[in-house]
């Protein structure tokens, strides 16, 4: 797991990221942890999704880049947010999400997620990665960061659970 976070804390600098706004979740508490620890990294925690958003999209139109973290669950919440700034206002930034409910996932109340989380990837034609997928990618933060910039909007990384199967 130390492996796991460390990677991501590499690849966070290696794609230019230097703002991390995150929201409470315990399947990412190791990793914010992690970059709580690192004194280069600015982090903000915020009360809800559609503020950690709303920080993010203010730091991309100042230039600077962001991430954020955040529960699926948390992200189809805030959707309203997400389409009416972040797409609207063209704010490029990465999206880490917490992918509760996938194939791995064995928690029966995390299950049902999954079925919006996919169906909303679709319908609103987001930019989506599956850190799973893309485990052996070893620039996958910059990567992501880069079809953000690329297509002014936020591109989501999700991942997956367990996630010592992931590279981020």
């Amino acid at each position: 797991m130390a492996n796991l976070h460390q990677t991501f804390i590499k690849q966070t600098h290696k794609a230019g990221i230097t703002h991390i706004i995150s929201v409470p979740d315990g399947y990412l508490a190791p990793l914010i942890k992690e970059v709580l620890e690192d004194k280069t990294l600015h982090h903000t925690h915020a009360a809800r999704e559609e503020e950690a958003l709303a920080i993010a999209s203010g730091l991309a139109m100042c230039g600077v880049k962001a991430m954020v973290m955040m529960q699926n669950s948390g992200f189809l919440n805030s959707i309203g947010c997400f389409a009416t700034l972040c797409q609207n206002y063209s704010t490029p930034f990465v999206l880490l999400l917490a992918n509760r409910g996938n194939l791995y996932d064995k928690n029966s109340y995390d299950i049902p997620k999954i079925r919006y989380m996919d169906g909303i990837i679709k319908q609103m034609n987001l930019f989506a990665y599956s850190c799973h997928q893309y485990q052996n990618e070893e620039n996958l933060v910059s990567l992501a960061q880069s079809v953000a910039e690329t297509v002014q909007e936020p591109t989501l990384l999700l991942l997956d659970y367990p996630p010592s199967h992931s590279a981020c």
